[in-house]
Protein backbone atom coordinates (compact mmCIF):
# COMPACT_ATOMS: atom_id res chain seq x y z
CA UNK A 1 0.00 0.00 0.00
CA UNK A 2 1.42 3.41 -1.21
CA UNK A 3 1.76 6.27 1.62
CA UNK A 4 -0.88 7.59 -0.42
CA UNK A 5 -3.32 5.17 -0.31
CA UNK A 6 -3.06 5.00 3.86
CA UNK A 7 -3.38 8.28 3.98
CA UNK A 8 -6.59 8.37 2.02
CA UNK A 9 -7.89 5.37 3.67
CA UNK A 10 -7.47 7.20 7.25
CA UNK A 11 -9.80 10.23 5.67
CA UNK A 12 -12.14 8.45 4.48
CA UNK A 13 -12.26 6.48 8.23
CA UNK A 14 -12.47 10.22 9.98
CA UNK A 15 -15.41 11.09 7.61
CA UNK A 16 -16.93 7.79 7.89
CA UNK A 17 -16.42 8.77 12.25
CA UNK A 18 -17.88 12.27 11.63
CA UNK A 19 -20.77 11.09 9.37
CA UNK A 20 -21.55 8.24 12.22
CA UNK A 21 -21.35 10.87 14.44
CA UNK A 22 -24.05 12.90 12.89
CA UNK A 23 -26.22 9.75 11.74
CA UNK A 24 -26.46 8.75 15.16
CA UNK A 25 -26.22 12.24 17.27
CA UNK A 26 -30.28 11.04 18.89
CA UNK A 27 -28.49 7.82 20.40
CA UNK A 28 -24.75 9.26 21.35
CA UNK A 29 -26.38 12.58 23.08
CA UNK A 30 -29.74 11.70 24.16
CA UNK A 31 -29.14 8.31 25.22
CA UNK A 32 -27.02 6.95 28.75
CA UNK A 33 -24.60 4.88 27.58
CA UNK A 34 -24.08 5.63 24.04
CA UNK A 35 -21.78 8.42 23.98
CA UNK A 36 -18.68 5.91 23.58
CA UNK A 37 -20.18 4.57 20.61
CA UNK A 38 -18.15 6.76 18.12
CA UNK A 39 -14.76 5.76 20.05
CA UNK A 40 -15.24 2.29 19.72
CA UNK A 41 -15.76 3.09 15.95
CA UNK A 42 -12.94 4.98 15.64
CA UNK A 43 -10.19 3.67 17.90
CA UNK A 44 -11.18 -0.06 17.59
CA UNK A 45 -13.01 -1.15 14.43
CA UNK A 46 -11.78 1.01 12.28
CA UNK A 47 -7.87 2.61 13.31
CA UNK A 48 -6.66 0.97 16.45
CA UNK A 49 -3.21 1.94 17.55
CA UNK A 50 -1.23 -1.29 16.66
CA UNK A 51 -3.70 -2.29 13.48
CA UNK A 52 -0.98 -4.03 11.41
CA UNK A 53 0.21 -5.84 14.31
CA UNK A 54 -3.50 -7.03 15.48
CA UNK A 55 -4.41 -7.70 11.84
CA UNK A 56 -1.48 -10.27 10.67
CA UNK A 57 -2.06 -12.10 13.99
CA UNK A 58 -6.18 -12.59 13.57
CA UNK A 59 -6.40 -15.74 11.79
CA UNK A 60 -4.19 -17.33 13.99
CA UNK A 61 -5.74 -16.38 16.92
CA UNK A 62 -8.92 -17.89 15.23
CA UNK A 63 -7.51 -21.29 14.74
CA UNK A 64 -6.03 -21.16 18.29
CA UNK A 65 -9.29 -20.16 20.04
CA UNK A 66 -11.24 -23.41 18.44
CA UNK A 67 -9.25 -25.42 21.23
CA UNK A 68 -9.73 -22.70 24.29
CA UNK A 69 -13.52 -21.41 23.71
CA UNK A 70 -17.07 -22.99 22.79
CA UNK A 71 -18.40 -22.92 19.15
CA UNK A 72 -20.22 -20.11 19.96
CA UNK A 73 -17.72 -17.85 21.65
CA UNK A 74 -15.62 -18.76 18.91
CA UNK A 75 -17.99 -17.91 15.91
CA UNK A 76 -18.43 -14.66 17.27
CA UNK A 77 -14.68 -14.09 17.14
CA UNK A 78 -14.32 -14.95 14.15
CA UNK A 79 -17.12 -12.48 12.76
CA UNK A 80 -15.29 -10.05 14.09
CA UNK A 81 -12.03 -11.13 12.56
CA UNK A 82 -14.08 -11.22 9.16
CA UNK A 83 -15.50 -7.60 9.98
CA UNK A 84 -12.03 -5.87 10.57
CA UNK A 85 -10.65 -7.56 7.83
CA UNK A 86 -14.04 -6.58 5.17
CA UNK A 87 -14.27 -3.11 6.51
CA UNK A 88 -10.30 -2.81 5.68
CA UNK A 89 -10.70 -3.85 2.04
CA UNK A 90 -13.46 -1.28 1.88
CA UNK A 91 -11.90 1.52 3.01
CA UNK A 92 -9.64 0.81 0.51
CA UNK A 93 -11.76 0.48 -2.30
CA UNK A 94 -13.17 4.32 -1.77
CA UNK A 95 -9.95 5.25 -0.61
CA UNK A 96 -8.96 4.67 -4.32
CA UNK A 97 -11.66 6.62 -5.29
CA UNK A 98 -10.40 9.41 -2.80
CA UNK A 99 -7.32 9.57 -4.74
CA UNK A 100 -9.24 9.83 -8.20
CA UNK A 101 -11.56 12.76 -7.17
CA UNK A 102 -11.08 14.97 -3.88
CA UNK A 103 -7.14 14.47 -3.76
CA UNK A 104 -6.05 13.51 -7.24
CA UNK A 105 -2.47 14.53 -7.31
CA UNK A 106 -1.91 15.37 -3.58
CA UNK A 107 1.09 14.14 -1.93
CA UNK A 108 0.28 11.85 1.19
CA UNK A 109 1.54 14.95 3.58
CA UNK A 110 -1.11 17.04 1.91
CA UNK A 111 -3.78 14.51 2.63
CA UNK A 112 -3.39 13.76 5.77
CA UNK A 113 -3.84 17.57 6.59
CA UNK A 114 -7.08 17.10 4.26
CA UNK A 115 -10.69 16.97 4.95
CA UNK A 116 -13.38 15.73 2.58
CA UNK A 117 -17.17 16.13 3.12
CA UNK A 118 -20.02 13.61 3.52
CA UNK A 119 -21.32 14.60 0.02
CA UNK A 120 -18.09 13.44 -1.44
CA UNK A 121 -17.66 10.00 0.71
CA UNK A 122 -20.38 9.32 -0.48
CA UNK A 123 -19.78 10.18 -3.54
CA UNK A 124 -16.04 7.96 -3.68
CA UNK A 125 -18.53 5.13 -1.64
CA UNK A 126 -21.05 4.95 -4.65
CA UNK A 127 -18.12 4.73 -6.91
CA UNK A 128 -16.27 1.85 -5.54
CA UNK A 129 -19.69 -0.05 -5.05
CA UNK A 130 -18.49 -3.52 -3.31
CA UNK A 131 -22.46 -3.01 -2.56
CA UNK A 132 -22.80 -6.97 -1.28
CA UNK A 133 -19.79 -6.83 0.75
CA UNK A 134 -21.02 -2.99 2.15
CA UNK A 135 -24.64 -4.52 3.20
CA UNK A 136 -22.82 -7.56 5.00
CA UNK A 137 -20.83 -5.48 6.91
CA UNK A 138 -23.72 -3.37 7.95
CA UNK A 139 -25.49 -6.94 8.98
CA UNK A 140 -21.85 -7.73 11.18
CA UNK A 141 -21.60 -4.99 12.61
CA UNK A 142 -25.18 -4.80 14.38
CA UNK A 143 -24.22 -8.48 15.11
CA UNK A 144 -20.96 -7.39 17.10
CA UNK A 145 -22.72 -5.00 18.53
CA UNK A 146 -24.88 -7.16 20.03
CA UNK A 147 -22.44 -9.78 21.15
CA UNK A 148 -20.55 -7.25 23.06
CA UNK A 149 -23.58 -6.58 24.62
CA UNK A 150 -24.66 -9.85 25.48
CA UNK A 151 -20.78 -10.28 26.78
CA UNK A 152 -21.31 -7.13 28.71
CA UNK A 153 -23.86 -8.79 31.03
CA UNK A 154 -22.11 -12.36 31.82
CA UNK A 155 -21.92 -12.00 35.10
CA UNK A 156 -18.37 -14.06 34.98
CA UNK A 157 -17.44 -12.15 32.22
CA UNK A 158 -13.90 -12.13 33.79
CA UNK A 159 -13.46 -15.59 33.71
CA UNK A 160 -15.12 -16.10 30.11
CA UNK A 161 -12.22 -13.96 28.93
CA UNK A 162 -9.29 -15.07 30.89
CA UNK A 163 -8.40 -18.65 27.85
CA UNK A 164 -9.54 -16.25 24.96
CA UNK A 165 -6.34 -13.07 26.63
CA UNK A 166 -4.29 -16.21 27.17
CA UNK A 167 -4.78 -17.95 23.59
CA UNK A 168 -4.49 -14.23 22.02
CA UNK A 169 -1.08 -13.95 23.98
CA UNK A 170 0.62 -16.77 22.71
CA UNK A 171 0.01 -15.61 18.79
CA UNK A 172 -0.07 -11.88 19.60
CA UNK A 173 -3.35 -10.66 18.98
CA UNK A 174 -3.53 -8.79 22.14
CA UNK A 175 -4.92 -6.20 20.45
CA UNK A 176 -8.10 -7.81 19.44
CA UNK A 177 -8.50 -8.91 22.69
CA UNK A 178 -8.23 -5.17 23.87
CA UNK A 179 -11.39 -4.72 20.80
CA UNK A 180 -13.14 -7.40 22.35
CA UNK A 181 -13.25 -6.20 26.31
CA UNK A 182 -13.61 -2.00 25.38
CA UNK A 183 -16.49 -3.35 23.16
CA UNK A 184 -18.11 -5.35 26.19
CA UNK A 185 -17.09 -2.23 28.95
CA UNK A 186 -19.05 0.40 26.49
CA UNK A 187 -22.07 -1.88 26.89
CA UNK A 188 -22.34 -2.07 30.52
CA UNK A 189 -23.70 1.10 30.32
CA UNK A 190 -26.10 0.63 28.13
CA UNK A 191 -29.95 -0.11 29.14
CA UNK A 192 -30.64 -1.59 26.07
CA UNK A 193 -28.84 -2.16 22.44
CA UNK A 194 -31.67 -3.19 19.93
CA UNK A 195 -33.07 0.25 19.56
CA UNK A 196 -29.43 1.45 18.26
CA UNK A 197 -28.97 -1.58 16.48
CA UNK A 198 -32.55 -1.60 14.65
CA UNK A 199 -31.69 2.17 13.57
CA UNK A 200 -28.06 1.30 12.33
CA UNK A 201 -29.23 -1.15 10.10
CA UNK A 202 -32.38 0.51 8.97
CA UNK A 203 -30.84 3.84 8.55
CA UNK A 204 -27.56 2.49 6.78
CA UNK A 205 -28.99 0.24 4.31
CA UNK A 206 -31.41 2.91 3.23
CA UNK A 207 -27.92 5.00 2.47
CA UNK A 208 -26.71 2.15 0.99
CA UNK A 209 -29.96 1.62 -1.28
CA UNK A 210 -29.83 5.39 -2.50
CA UNK A 211 -26.22 5.30 -3.24
CA UNK A 212 -26.72 1.77 -5.55
CA UNK A 213 -29.75 3.53 -7.11
CA UNK A 214 -27.90 6.19 -8.10
CA UNK A 215 -24.30 5.35 -9.20
CA UNK A 216 -25.64 1.92 -10.78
Amino acid sequence: MTPEVRQAQALVVRQTINRLEETYSDFIQGIKGFERIPEFFREHLYSPPNKDKRDAALESLYEKLKSVTGPEMTENIHNLIVLIQLTDDLDVATAHKVLEGPMKGKTADEIAEASITTEQLNHCIGQAGCWEDRQRQVHMIGDTLTFFFTLSKLPLIKLVMAPIRVAASLVGAGELVDTMETGYQISRNIKDMKPFVDAFNEREKALLDRLQKEYS
